[in-house]
């Protein structure tokens, strides 16, 4: 108080503070500075977690992938495979971004390289000297993490696989985290400042309250100061009463405006009215009777009836399942709980292959009202057909996956545990079992490429890679790694090729999946002693290839089947053989990519003939 028995005046600006609230201000601000503190020394704190915990994971990457190629590589250069090996090292180099990817012999010569310009040896030969190299691993200041693994080809001689790769992360990669902290931290600031507000507002009301009281003390006469008077519990009593009293009184007026609302009819000319009528979701309203006393047009679609007949009507006569009339009834008589849902399935017999062409799947959402309101309960109709598709097809991939990856992986697992075994005492067991091994790794990496291409066409985001494509070289591997499997099941394969062939634009790699996966499928259905012919014709800028096989043959209701998605022909003699029924579907996508066509012809029990026409195109090398 000053000398004239006025309140003294804050140090604040009184523009900036309210009355009163002075006793806050320094807090919030200390408040604030300690908050925005905390959330940068997280920022800064998860920035370096995350980056750490980044370049520990792409080491242990890159270190695995060195394990790997170093085992895999092994293996194909005894069996001379040096094309494969360099493909598996480019695929390397491309899919985990590495910077260096090669294999060096022990005299120096590169052998194989992701970039095939620094390829200084064009053959494989048969041996070479030099001499073994150490493991090792270095990491440069900005990043770059160089590994050697040492390799020895059995009677041969020794290499090295050479890798490199940056392990450091762009700043970008970061920005999520950072991002969530920042976020984080603006919700904090902004819930701040509304504790702060709301405490400001309560706090300046009181030292209104106590002004009043000062300068009635001091002489005021306004009939307002003379309400609150007494000791300060007093004050705080009589505030309360009053704030109290207003409260119930908006509330009151509020509840008779909303319950005005709820217990007027829904007229179709209304703004509530039209507003349903334009919903996609059915709404209906019934009483206690389970009688219609509104329904909007999109109910009436779903329920297959007119607007006009469904006003008034009894819900019991046009619903679609008499399980959802008893829970309503429940509903309507609170016997229930406040909300319940049901799903009823019209489509036929009830599957997503059904051939009746109608139904749907709708959802039922029945809600009770209050005892006051003249309706009993609220239903709301989803159609959730589309959902329960995706669902079905979601089930039949994974059921699929499962059934194609656990042949092979059983495969594996027995060999891998049969050399283990044995494999010590006995090389010759080791060696089938390790072959085994790696044809089933390939199978797996086959039907996986399978699903992934798959995807990426329904998804539209599959590329062509286009480059000159050699036919000839195309058809030798083809043959090459089809015969050995042909041979061990038992059947013969023959390839009629021309002279000459040309050389076409085209994705390599999906060109040789799309015939691998009709040569396979001939070879797979072609019963042992059958026979499979490979013939290339090249005719007015059009090569031809057909692949005709005398086995199971197919019906013709399973014509278009077998080009679906996981289509099968329902004979009894396929379900005995593992497929994923992705082959075809994937072969013809790919066929269509690149301008040509399938076509088949087949005899049930005769044999089949698929016949790929492929353009050359006029910019063919």
């Amino acid at each position: 108080m000053t000398p004239s028995g006025r309140p003294k005046k804050p140090w604040w600006p009184s523009s900036m503070l309210l009355r009163g609230e002075s006793v806050v201000a320094s807090t919030g601000l200390v408040l604030a500075a300690i908050l925005l503190a905390v959330m940068g020394g997280t920022a800064y704190w998860t920035f370096r977690v995350h980056r750490n915990a980044m370049e520990a994971a792409r080491i242990d990457e890159i270190h695995s992938l060195g394990l790997i190629l170093t085992e895999t590589v092994t293996s194909l250069l005894s069996s001379n495979e040096l094309s494969v090996t360099r493909r598996l090292l480019a695929d390397a180099a491309r899919t985990f971004d590495l910077d260096r990817c090669r294999i060096i012999l022990g005299d120096g010569q590169v052998i194989a390289d992701a970039e095939p310009s620094r390829i200084t040896l064009t053959e494989l030969p048969a041996t070479w000297s030099g001499s073994a190299v150490a493991e090792s691993s270095a990491q440069t200041p900005d990043g770059l993490l160089s590994l050697i693994y040492p390799l020895t080809v059995p009677g041969r001689g020794p290499g090295q696989l050479d890798l490199t790769a940056n392990v450091t992360n762009d700043i970008a990669y970061f920005w999520e985290a950072q991002t969530g902290v920042g976020i984080i931290g603006a919700l904090a600031l902004i819930s701040l400042l509304l504790v702060y507000r709301r405490m400001r507002a309560r706090l300046g009301t009181m030292g209104l309250i106590r002004e009043a009281l000062l300068a009635h003390e001091a002489g005021g006469s306004e009939p307002a100061t003379l309400v609150i008077q007494g000791t300060r519990r007093a004050e705080a009593e009589a505030w309360n009463k009053l704030v109290t009293e207003k409260e119930q009184l908006q509330e009151q007026v509020m509840s008779r405006r909303v319950e005005g609302i709820l217990q007027s009819p829904v007229q179709s000319g209304s703004e509530l009215g039209n507003a349903l009528e334009e919903m996609w979701y059915g709404f209906i309203v019934v009483d206690r009777n389970l009688d219609i006393t509104y329904a909007n047009g999109a109910a009436a679609a779903f329920l297959d009836t007119s607007p006009d007949e469904i006003r008034g009507a009894g819900f019991r006569e046009i619903a679609p399942d008499k399980h959802v009339v008893e829970l309503l009834s429940e509903v309507a008589s609170a016997t229930a709980g406040n909300r319940v849902s049901v799903e009823v399935d019209t489509r036929g017999d009830g599957g997503s292959d059904s051939d009746s062409g109608g139904g749907a799947v709708l959802r039922f959402t029945m809600r009770s009202l209050r005892r006051e309101d003249p309706s009993a309960a609220v239903i709301v109709i989803e159609d959730v057909t589309q959902q329960r598709v995706a669902d079905e097809s979601r089930n039949t991939f994974v059921t699929q996956v499962a059934h194609e990856l656990r042949t092979p992986l059983t495969n594996i697992r027995l060999c891998a545990e049969t050399a283990i075994e044995e494999g010590h005492a006995d090389p010759e067991t080791r060696a089938q079992c390790l072959n085994v091994i790696n044809q089933e790794t390939r199978r797996l990496e086959r039907v996986v490429n399978d699903m992934l291409s798959v995807a990426e066409i329904e998804a539209g985001t599959i590329e062509l890679r286009k480059d000159d494509v050699r036919l000839e070289a195309l058809f030798e591997e083809m043959q090459t790694e089809c015969s050995a499997q042909a041979k061990e099941k038992g059947t013969a394969l023959e390839f009629n090729l021309p002279p000459k062939l040309p050389v076409i634009k085209g994705d390599r790699d999906k060109l040789t999946l799309a015939l691998h996966n009709i040569l396979n499928n001939a070879i797979k259905y072609t019963p042992q002693g059958g026979r499979i012919t490979v013939n290339v014709d090249v005719e007015n800028d059009e090569v031809t290839v057909d692949i005709v096989d005398n086995g199971i043959g197919i019906s013709e209701e399973d014509m278009v089947r077998i080009f679906a998605r996981f289509g099968r022909a329902n004979d009894p003699r396929v379900a005995e053989i593992t497929g994923s029924g992705l082959g075809l579907s994937l072969a013809r996508e790919i066929i269509r990519l690149h301008g040509g066509e399938i076509r088949v012809e087949s005899q049930l029990d005769k044999g089949s003939t698929f016949s790929v026409r492929l353009p050359v195109h006029a910019e063919a090398a």
